[in-house]
C-alpha cells in the first residue's frame, strides 16, 4: 500500500522487493526497486516496523524522483546535443544511480557463498583468500552461484 505512490512517479512498470526483518529490538525494512534495468535500493530501521517501512518508502521515494529528473534533464539534453546513431537506431546511456562501497575482506569462496546465502543479498565482493585477486560471487536465476574471477 505504501509503495503504491511510486506508481506516480514512474508512471510504468516496475519490480518491487521488499525484505523485512527483526535483529533483537530494530525492525528493519530494505526495498529494492528495478525500473528498465535501474535499481533503486534503500533499508532503514527504526524501534517498530511500520515506521521503518514509512522511512524506507519515504528514501526510495526520494531516491525515486531524483532518477525521473535526471531521465528528463538526459531526454532534454540529448535533443539539443549530438546523438550517436547504429543501424538499429540511437544508442540509450545507463547512468549509474547510486554507488555503493564495499569493504572487500579476504574469504574463501566456501566462506563467500556461505555469506551469500546468509544476507540474502544479489551478490558479495571479496578478495579470494587463496589467490588474494578480488572476486565476485553472486546469485544466479536458478538457485546456484555465479564466480566472476580475473584472470
Amino acid at each position: 500500500k505504501r509503495a503504491k505512490k511510486l506508481q506516480r512517479i514512474f508512471r510504468k512498470e516496475f519490480e518491487i522487493k521488499a525484505v523485512l526483518s527483526t535483529e533483537k529490538f530494530r525492525q528493519l525494512a530494505e526495498v529494492i526497486v528495478n525500473i528498465d534495468g535501474t535499481i533503486i535500493k534503500a533499508e532503514e530501521s527504526a524501534e517498530d516496523m511500520y515506521s521503518a517501512i514509512d522511512l524506507v518508502i519515504d528514501k526510495i521515494d526520494r531516491q525515486a524522483k531524483k532518477y525521473r529528473e535526471k531521465i528528463k534533464e538526459r531526454k532534454h539534453s540529448h535533443s539539443h546535443s549530438n546523438s550517436i546513431d547504429t543501424k538499429a537506431g540511437s544508442l540509450s546511456e545507463k547512468q549509474i544511480i547510486k554507488t555503493e562501497n564495499y569493504v572487500v575482506k579476504p574469504l574463501t569462496i566456501e566462506e563467500a557463498a556461505m555469506q551469500l546465502d546468509t544476507l540474502e543479498q544479489e551478490f558479495i565482493v571479496f578478495r579470494n583468500a587463496e589467490t588474494n585477486e578480488v572476486n565476485v560471487l553472486y546469485r544466479k536465476k536458478d538457485g546456484n552461484f555465479g564466480w566472476i574471477e580475473p584472470k
